[in-house]
């Protein structure tokens, strides 16, 4: 089976490490993969090469400045020459990009496969939402997204669209987090872990540890990530006075060996969708916070094996933290109930079956 797989680049983000597990688990005897960078290369382009299954990489990057028509006419004649079974697109860019190649007719006959990696619905305003009906969920023979939550709404708006939902692919790890014995001085260190952009809420995180300093608790806080807003949140940080707390160490190969020498996890997002941050922090069995929306309540019963909280409520934030770093029992059973969880919800075997099931299905 020929698939072409159109995305927007090959940064070191959630879909784009999503994408690279699941080439990495299609059997090569089975499948003949070309894939388009549809805006850049990015940092991890060249792990694709390395995949069985690839058989070209092809990019738009060349050419930054060539218009997303010019770009849809240059998608249908990839087509043309691929002769893929299926196109399957990742992320809004590249899921818009196939929708107008294809409301062009050029590609009509192909089965067109779109994965939602986000809440839409909770991200773009009008105009936009108008475009992703139009273009994407309008062309598309099936849709998917990674969050039992989101299918169940875009379900409710769209009842004659095929939607599906499959679990992120996940690599379990085999040590488990433990409460520490610490003294009733020892620094208590936070962990958040996420690309600095609007959407993931640091600011009102940040903002918690400004309140969260009040209190008599000593602590530290790591933010794990990059991203077009460092700056900014630097500059919040010196001006709360929290330089010497707060450490900005950059993009993190080894999340696992901060997570299990933390005592919680933080995402304060304004919105999600099944976030892997969140998934791998639940899953060493950490005591996590995490804003209410999106999939994580598919993820957090709060109070359970969690907490949730409102997004953009500081205040509700630096309450949560100060909680779980002053009882160290509470702490323990979020974090011992959370793996489970994430046990029972994400199976990479099953994800798998499950997408190669609606490939026959199209190619059927």
């Amino acid at each position: 089976m020929k698939i072409l797989y159109v995305i927007d680049s090959m940064t070191k983000d959630g879909a784009e490490s999503q994408l690279l597990k699941t080439l990495a688990r299609l059997p090569s005897e089975r499948y003949e993969v070309s894939i388009l960078l549809s805006r850049t290369e990015g940092e991890r382009a060249s792990e694709l090469v390395s995949m069985p299954c690839v058989r070209e990489v092809i990019t738009f990057a060349a050419d930054r400045r060539k218009h997303l028509l010019e770009k849809a006419f240059a998608l249908a004649g990839i087509v043309k020459a691929t002769q893929p079974d299926i196109v399957h697109s990742w992320l809004w860019y590249s899921n818009f990009l196939c929708g107008l190649s294809r409301k062009f007719g050029f590609w009509r006959q192909i089965p067109f496969v779109a994965s939602q990696r986000g809440d839409y619905h909770a991200r773009y305003g009008k105009f936009r939402l108008w475009l992703t009906e139009k273009l994407i969920y309008n062309t598309t023979n099936i849709l998917l997204t990674n969050a039992e939550s989101i299918q169940r709404y875009l379900c409710q708006q769209y009842p004659d669209k095929k939607i599906y939902s499959i679990p992120n692919l996940l690599e379990l790890p085999t040590e488990m987090w433990q409460q520490r014995q610490r003294s009733d001085v020892a620094e208590k260190l936070i962990v958040s872990v996420g690309r600095f952009a609007p959407e993931k809420g640091h600011r009102y995180l940040i903002t918690a540890l400004n309140l969260l300093k009040q209190q008599d608790i000593a602590w530290r806080c790591t933010f794990l990530g990059e991203g077009e807003l460092e700056t900014e949140l630097r500059s919040l940080v010196e001006e709360y006075g929290l330089s010497t707390q707060v450490a900005f160490p950059g993009f993190c190969e080894d999340v696992f060996s901060v997570l299990l020498t933390a005592d919680v996890f933080v995402l304060p997002s304004l919105h999600e969708s099944s976030p892997n941050a969140l998934i791998e922090a639940m899953a060493v069995g950490m005591p996590c916070i995490a804003s209410d929306v999106g999939g994580i309540v598919d993820l957090i019963e709060n109070g359970k094996n969690g907490l949730r909280i409102p997004p953009e409520d500081s205040e509700a934030l630096a309450s949560a933290l100060h909680r779980l770093l002053t009882n160290p029992n509470l702490a323990t059973t979020l974090g011992q109930n959370a793996r489970p969880t994430i046990q029972q919800k994400f199976d990479s075997t099953e994800s798998i079956r499950k997408l190669e099931d609606i490939y026959q299905q199209l190619v059927k």
